[in-house]
């Protein structure tokens, strides 16, 4: 009796195995798969922030937390494109001069209090006012704003400008915690790091701090009240690195989820493990001459010379894995068609040994430059790579590298370098260079760190502001890299791919038209991890 009755216990348990198969196979074959609420996604950062403020964000650790907390007007959706978010409509007068901005109704700050007209004219004041400091400023001088009432906002342009709508990216901040801090000490307060308010996707849990202060992790929860609707993914936990050899080795320990610009030298040894997304950026990478504080530079025949000593393509398959394309001009290649001037770009290490022969003797002395950039080893190898180059034509070459945090302290504030090798984001679909190379741009916050001035460059650059004509934008943008490319202020390498390693079980993550590193979390209130099954039927 034992016996049949541990044969029947068995029979019903492989049926039991095989209903649950079958049930499984049918839900595969009949049922869709939709994101469902729950999950933690572990982040890596390099870098640690200093202002989780999107008036005040200068790193790439400092814009990636402001894009999780901080929401504005407008959002870019998955395709790239400008999408209401805490704005319910605009208008803009035929002239271009006035915008009138309707809210959304019942907005709320991450903590439940109300967010209104008066939180955004607070925001874009902050952004204007010198003392702040913000590199947002550029793009608003010349706007007045002006409360309507709660739910609306009114800007008037002195002068038409053509991506005005992308400044309305800009994520607003809570004028009920940030009006009792004097404009002078914003940069001190605790609010950029800690006790953050916001209205973005996220809202900050905890936050981890090391002995000297700098935030080493952060804990974020789903924002219910974020006007786009609550993210699926329950928690996000960041965690910040002082280098991308540190976060990468986290990664394929498992410790780390995503990692976002991971080096192209790492790809083969993620893509295993990790989905590997890449896409172009509105990005470019230079080495901007400072001509104040190295002489030699303000000869046009030694700034020619670094150019033609200089070999792109070797660059981009040693150091990108030929995750780039090389540029000769200011502008990334998705907003000019480059056709380059061989005379003054192609790579000639011949012809530029003689130059650099000829100007160091009629300065009768060696040229000799310090070349400085990041600690990432990326941008360490090209500086290497560069010093190699340089070296080769006669050019004696120091590389000197900062930290990410140390970085705009020490090196972009006080313009202290004479080649500094960087990257610039010229981005939107409409972009804006003015902050990187009119010559208003060149003290501090301004972004225009070749210290470049050309007077025909400022005209042209202040035309594609306001034109409102797609056609004639497009010839100012070839005119703008024409000159800039002519008069040499920067050795221009390359523009490069963004690459973002992700879990393979992440749904909705699409980078594939983003402009900037930060924006890839634009979306992430669509991302999923946790997982549910809805017959087709019943599928909307």
């Amino acid at each position: 009796m034992r016996n049949e009755l541990l044969v029947l216990a068995l029979l019903i348990i492989i049926a039991i195995i095989a209903l649950h198969g079958i049930t499984s196979e049918i839900n595969k074959n009949y049922s869709v798969e939709y994101p469902a609420y729950g999950g933690t996604l572990r982040e890596g950062i390099i870098g640690n922030p200093r202002f989780i403020n999107p008036a005040l964000a200068h790193t790439d650790a400092d814009r990636d937390m402001s894009e999780l907390m901080f929401t504005g007007l407008m959002r870019y959706d998955k395709n790239g494109s400008l999408r209401p978010a805490l704005l319910q409509k605009y208008e803009v007068s035929p002239d271009g001069l006035d915008y009138t901005v309707t809210l959304k109704n019942n907005l709320k700050w991450s903590n439940g209090k109300s967010l209104t007209a008066d939180d955004v004219i607070f925001t874009i004041q902050l952004a204007k006012n010198p003392v702040a400091q913000s590199p947002k400023r550029p793009n608003w001088e010349g706007v007045e704003v002006e409360k309507i009432n709660t739910t609306t906002v009114h800007f008037h342009l002195k002068k038409a400008y053509a991506p005005f709508l992308e400044n309305l990216t800009l994520g607003i901040i809570p004028k009920y915690l940030w009006e009792q801090i004097p404009v002078s000490q914003i940069s001190l307060a605790k609010f950029n790091t800690d006790s953050v308010v916001g209205s973005g996707p996220y809202k900050v849990e905890s936050i981890k701090t090391d002995p000297f202060g700098s935030i080493v992790s952060a804990t974020l929860s789903a924002n219910a009240y974020f006007v786009l609707g609550k993210p699926f993914i329950k928690t996000v936990v960041i965690n910040f690195y002082p280098n991308e050899e540190t976060a990468v080795k986290e990664l394929k320990n498992g410790s780390l989820d995503s990692l976002g610009g991971v080096s192209p030298k790492y790809v083969k040894d993620l893509s295993s493990a990790k989905e590997i997304h890449a896409t172009n950026l509105q990005r470019i990478i230079a080495i901007f001459l400072n001509q104040g504080t190295q002489k030699s530079l303000s000869s046009p025949d030694i700034r020619k010379a670094l150019n033609m000593a200089t070999d792109k393509k070797t660059i981009i398959e040693k150091v990108l894995g030929n995750y780039g394309v090389a540029i000769q001009g200011p502008l990334p290649p998705n907003i000019v068609d480059e056709k380059s001037n061989p005379q003054t770009t192609a790579y000639n290490p011949e012809l530029a040994k003689i130059l650099i022969q000829t100007a160091a003797k009629k300065l009768k002395k060696n040229i000799s430059l310090t070349l400085t950039t990041a600690t990432t080893p990326e941008l360490v190898e090209i500086a290497n790579l560069i010093k190699d180059m340089w070296g080769r034509v006669g050019v004696e070459v120091r590389v000197k590298t900062f930290n990410l945090t140390d970085l705009e302290q020490l090196v972009i504030g006080p313009r202290r370098y004479e080649a500094f090798l960087y990257g610039e984001e010229v981005v939107g679909e409409n972009p804006d260079p003015f902050a990187f190379w009119h010559s208003s741009q060149r003290a501090h916050p301004g972004y225009n760190i070749a210290l470049y001035a050309n007077s025909k460059v400022d005209k042209l650059l202040e035309e594609v502001r306001t034109t409102q004509d797609q056609i004639r934008r497009d010839i100012v943008y070839k005119d703008i890299h024409k000159e800039i490319e002519s008069d040499l202020p920067a050795i221009f390498l390359f523009s490069p791919s963004y690459i973002y390693a992700t879990a393979k079980d992440l749904g909705g993550a699409n980078i594939n038209s983003i402009s900037t590193g930060s924006q890839r979390f634009s979306t992430i209130n669509e991302w999923y991890i946790s997982k549910q099954y809805v017959w087709k039927i019943f599928a909307k």
